[in-house]
């Protein structure tokens, strides 16, 4: 959905994690509603977004059948989703980049939507989204130009997402803090009431 030439959106799923609280199960794998998180994830993506990415460092084969690129992080030993997004930043073919976790699950259209059309007012801005008084770093919209500032912020030590995004110039889409679609799943019973 590219609302004007000089707004053109690509789309990162973060997949990359170990799922330790899971056993170390690939997280972006687990069942939802009948089929694995990351396919439908991708499904609400791929309307949004000219390109869908996902970030995954295993099951690369598997997860290849939902997007049009599968990345890997530089660094081995799962660095975190910093690193996911510095990945999806290169190789992003819009000018900018949508980024959703695979943990949080109830995610819907109706949301992305909304922080699409508040980026697309401010191009040159990170869009954050809050709920309540709680950030949500990992569902956000990143300029490409951002990739350099990024780099160097890596290469300092720079690990947390939301200190980076913050240092940024950004706008924020605030959000009721009892919003049910940033719920995270993160044990396995948060997955078997839906799976």
């Amino acid at each position: 959905m590219a609302s004007a030439n000089s707004f053109r959106l690509s789309a990162l799923l973060l997949a990359g994690g170990q799922g330790r609280r899971l056993g170390g199960q690939d997280k972006g794998l687990m069942p939802w509603r009948g089929k694995p998180v990351a396919a439908h994830l991708t499904g609400i993506l791929k309307p949004l977004a000219d390109q869908v990415l996902i970030s995954c460092n295993r099951n690369h084969a598997v997860y290849q059948q939902w997007a049009d690129q599968v990345i890997l992080d530089d660094e081995p030993d799962f660095p975190g989703p910093l690193a996911g997004i510095l990945a999806g930043l290169r190789v992003c073919s819009g000018t900018h980049l949508l980024v959703i976790p695979c943990d949080m699950p109830q995610v819907d259209s109706n949301l992305l939507e909304m922080l699409i059309d508040q980026a697309s007012h401010g191009p040159g801005e990170v869009c954050l989204l809050r709920s309540g008084e709680q950030w949500q770093p990992l569902i956000t919209v990143i300029p490409k130009v951002l990739l350099p500032a990024l780099q160097t912020a890596w290469n300092e030590g720079q690990r947390s997402p939301l200190r980076w995004l913050l240092g940024q110039s950004h706008s924020t889409l605030e959000m009721p803090a009892d919003d049910a679609r940033f719920s995270n799943a993160n044990l396995p019973a948060d997955w078997t009431t839906h799976g």
